[in-house]
């Protein structure tokens, strides 16, 4: 079964001047506050219920407790940071050309005409590289050395498939990107749970699926399971295994019990009421808030829901390690200056609030973001007001222990192949040192092979 989120449509975010742009400034207090509408988090296929579905499932609250325990300490196996990761996919191609700008570059203005961001725009960074203007947030966090900024990422023979290079990316493996995940065979390696490595939406993406163990998948908004509450009740009877089952029945009745396991321990969490959320402080109950909406539809505050979500489990200290969130619509082969100054906007103000949101309890400090995509953009804009598939592009850590700076060798921009910038920083670079200094385990049991790590953790 193909694991793969479905990429967000962009016609949510296209058009600029129908958009209200304040929209897509989320404050702290706006953050704290996405879910107060009061809608249930509840699980995209297989996660969380409502707080009715409790009384239902009480009678295996037991059991899952249990399984909590036991998995807790499998998961300990591998860990010894404390740290947090959170993952933010952004799905279709970012231009990274526009986003981190080599505006003092002749080749840069040269190539792009009129899709060149305005120089008097762009917001500085030095070393002849400035930020998009929708991104002020970033800068701040730049000039805080809170935001790394890595140049050049890729890998060697890339392609123009969205797929195949979001698999090569997810699984770290260039040669045959058709298996695991890198991160789903860390959950293989370590005999974890699914609470120890959460997406928020529908689908869990490939880079958090191993072979005998996948991450929990739990998307905002409510859910009502079939059934009356006789059948409903047989639901929990499923979740019981016994040696002497059949291997199908075991399989799934593990499953269940993973349901009712994540619903026990996430639940109370993500159903406490958030009344008072306008006054609320990162630290304080009240932020603890569900949030409503949003998903993988391209609308207002996708982002920012999901990583609210994100940030009510770490305020409460959930168990989970590891985070996955994602933002779509950065295809833009037409129209890129309207569609991405709205998504860059957005990643800005999001994941700048989340930081924020964090930053009072130990455990927010020591979360660490990575912003990636599958490939970049070509140097030269196409007829559409747009840019097509390229290759290398820049990525994004940004965090509260993060040491700020450009990390690899930007590409040149004139000593190109098939009108593309060249890698020069492979991407496993980027996962060796996550693996190592954020996750607390030896990068090349599970990207295999050996790359040099970084300096900005």
């Amino acid at each position: 079964m193909d694991t793969r989120p479905e990429q967000p449509s962009s016609d949510g975010v296209q058009g600029g001047d129908a958009i209200d742009s304040t929209r897509r400034q989320v404050s702290r207090r706006r953050f704290l506050s996405l879910a107060a509408g009061g809608g249930a988090l509840g699980a995209g296929m297989a996660a969380l219920g409502p707080s009715a579905w409790l009384k239902v499932w009480d009678a295996a609250g037991a059991e899952a407790d249990a399984r909590a325990k036991k998995s807790t300490a499998k998961a300990a196996l591998g860990s010894s940071t404390g740290r947090t990761l959170v993952l933010c996919t952004l799905y279709g191609g970012n231009d990274g050309l526009n986003t981190v700008v080599p505006y003092e570059n002749a080749a840069y203005a040269a190539n792009r005409g009129s899709l060149a961001i305005d120089p008097k725009t762009v917001l500085p960074l030095g070393d002849g590289y400035g930020l998009h203007p929708s991104m002020p947030k970033f800068q701040g966090l730049f000039k805080d050395s809170k935001l790394a900024i890595v140049q050049g990422v890729g890998f060697a023979d890339p392609n123009y498939s969205h797929f195949e290079s979001m698999d090569i990316w997810q699984t770290a493996i260039p040669s045959d990107p058709s298996g695991t995940g890198w991160l789903g065979r860390w959950l293989d390696a370590t005999h974890s749970s699914p609470l120890r490595a959460i997406n928020i939406g529908p689908v869990v993406p490939t880079v958090l699926v191993g072979d005998r163990i996948q991450a929990a998948s739990i998307a905002p908004g409510p859910i009502v399971l079939p059934g009356s509450a006789d059948e409903q009740s047989l639901y929990r009877s499923l979740a019981v295994t016994s040696a002497s089952m059949p291997t199908l029945h075991m399989q799934a009745a593990a499953s269940c019990g993973d349901l009712l396991e994540v619903d026990h321990v996430l639940g109370p969490i993500l159903n406490r009421p958030s009344s008072s959320n306008a006054n609320a402080t990162a630290a304080s109950a009240a932020s603890l808030a569900i949030a409503n909406g949003g998903g993988q539809s391209s609308a207002g505050d996708v982002l920012a829901t999901q990583l609210s979500v994100v940030a009510n489990l770490i305020l409460a200290d959930a168990p989970s390690e590891v985070y996955s969130v994602q933002l779509g619509g950065f295809d833009t082969h037409a129209d890129q200056l309207a569609t991405q100054q709205d998504l860059l906007s957005e990643l800005d103000s999001s994941v700048s609030a989340f930081l924020d949101s964090i930053s009072t309890t130990s455990r927010g400090r020591d979360t660490v973001v990575l912003i990636y995509t599958e490939f970049g953009r070509r140097i030269s804009a196409n007829a559409s007001a747009g840019t097509d598939h390229g290759w290398a592009n820049v990525a994004f850590v940004a965090g509260h222990r993060v040491k700020g700076g450009f990390y690899g060798d930007a590409p040149s921009l004139t000593n190109l192949s098939e009108g593309n910038v060249i890698y020069t920083t492979d991407f496993r670079s980027l996962y060796a040192t996550v693996l190592d200094q954020v996750i607390g385990v030896t990068p090349s049991a599970f990207l295999e092979g050996k790359f040099p790590q970084m300096s900005f953790i």
